[in-house]
C-alpha cells in the first residue's frame, strides 16, 4: 500500500502536467488564430492581413495634434499638395489620415505615397490600395509583368510597397469617439464583426427581411447609402462613394469628391478650433472617365 500510493500520484501528477501543458498549447493556438497570427488568413483581394488590421491612435501621443482627414485621393498628387497648403495641414502640429485609395487611377500615385511617408501621415486601406498590392504580388509569380495601365508599380519601390502593406482597415481614434475607414460599416455590429470586404466595398445597405438585420453592398441601385442610417457613437470619417461626393450626415462624414473623375480632393478637420472646416481644391483636368 505505501508502495503503490507514492506511485499513483507520481502518474496522477504526470498526467496533471501534460493536461496544463495540451490545455494552454490549445488557447496559445486559438488565440494566435483568432486575435495575433494573421500571417494565414487574407484580404478581400487574397493578400496576408496587416500587421494591425484595425489600429487604434494613443491619445498621449497624438492627442495633441490636430487630425486632418483626407478623402480619396487616386495619385492626384498635384491637387492633394495644394490641399494641404490651403489647410494649413504641412504644419508640425497636424496629423493628416488618409481614408483610403491613395493610389491607383490617378497621374502620380508613386509621388503621393512619398508624400505621405515624408510628412508621417497615417491612413486606412482602400480598395484601390488592395488592387495595387494585389497586382504588384501577382506580377511576381507571373515573371513581373503589370497591367499597363498600372506601369507605375514597377517605380513604387519596397520602401512604399510596406508603407501600403501596412496599413490597417481602419483608425480608432477613442478620445474623439472617430474611426476612420474607407467604406462604410454597417450599423448595429460590433467592429470585431464587420467585414473586411465591406470596409472596402460597401455603398449602400440593404434590409434583410429573413434574418432581421442590415447587409453592406457595393451597388447604389438598391438599400440606403449606409451613412445616413449610422446611427453613432462613433463619428465615421469615409471615402470610397464618389458618386455621392461630398457627405455630411450627423454621424458620418464621406470625402471622396471625385478628384481623379474631374471633381474635387476634400479634407476636413476632426478636432481643434477648425473642428468641421472643410476644404476642397479642384481637379487639374479629368484623369478618368466616372
Amino acid at each position: 500500500m505505501s508502495f503503490f500510493c507514492p506511485v499513483k500520484a507520481r502518474v496522477r501528477n504526470v498526467l496533471i502536467v501534460l493536461l496544463v501543458f495540451a490545455m494552454a498549447s490549445l488557447f496559445t493556438s486559438v488565440q494566435r488564430w483568432l486575435f495575433l497570427d494573421s500571417s494565414s488568413r487574407r484580404t478581400p483581394y487574397g493578400l496576408p492581413w496587416p500587421p494591425v488590421v484595425h489600429r487604434r491612435l494613443n491619445q498621449v501621443e497624438f492627442g495633441h495634434r490636430r487630425l486632418f482627414m483626407v478623402g480619396d485621393v487616386h495619385g492626384c498628387h498635384d491637387e492633394l499638395l495644394l490641399l494641404l497648403e490651403k489647410a494649413g495641414a504641412l504644419a508640425p502640429d497636424v496629423q493628416v489620415i488618409f481614408v483610403g485609395d491613395l493610389v491607383n487611377k490617378g497621374p502620380k500615385n508613386v509621388e503621393c505615397v512619398d508624400l505621405a511617408r515624408r510628412i508621417g501621415a497615417l491612413g486606412v486601406r482602400g480598395n484601390h490600395d488592395e488592387v495595387a498590392l494585389s497586382v504588384l504580388a501577382k506580377s511576381r509569380v507571373q515573371g513581373g509583368a503589370v497591367p499597363e495601365r498600372m506601369a507605375w508599380l514597377a517605380q513604387l519601390g519596397a520602401e512604399n510597397e510596406q508603407w501600403l502593406s501596412e496599413l490597417p482597415f481602419t483608425i480608432h481614434i477613442p478620445w474623439l469617439d472617430a474611426l476612420a475607414v474607407h467604406a462604410g460599416l454597417v450599423p448595429g455590429l460590433p467592429l470585431s464583426q464587420q467585414k473586411l470586404d465591406d470596409m472596402v466595398h460597401m455603398r449602400n445597405l440593404v434590409w434583410d427581411e429573413a434574418s432581421s438585420t442590415y447587409t453592406g453592398s457595393s451597388s447604389t441601385k438598391s438599400g440606403e447609402a449606409w451613412a445616413g442610417a449610422w446611427r453613432g457613437p462613433l463619428h465615421i470619417y469615409f471615402g470610397h462613394d464618389a458618386r455621392r461626393r461630398l457627405q455630411q450626415e450627423r454621424h458620418a462624414t464621406g470625402l471622396d469628391t471625385g478628384c481623379v473623375y474631374g471633381g474635387s480632393i476634400t479634407g476636413v478637420y476632426a478636432n481643434g478650433d477648425q473642428k468641421g472646416k472643410l476644404y476642397s481644391v479642384p481637379a487639374k483636368e479629368t484623369y478618368r472617365a466616372p
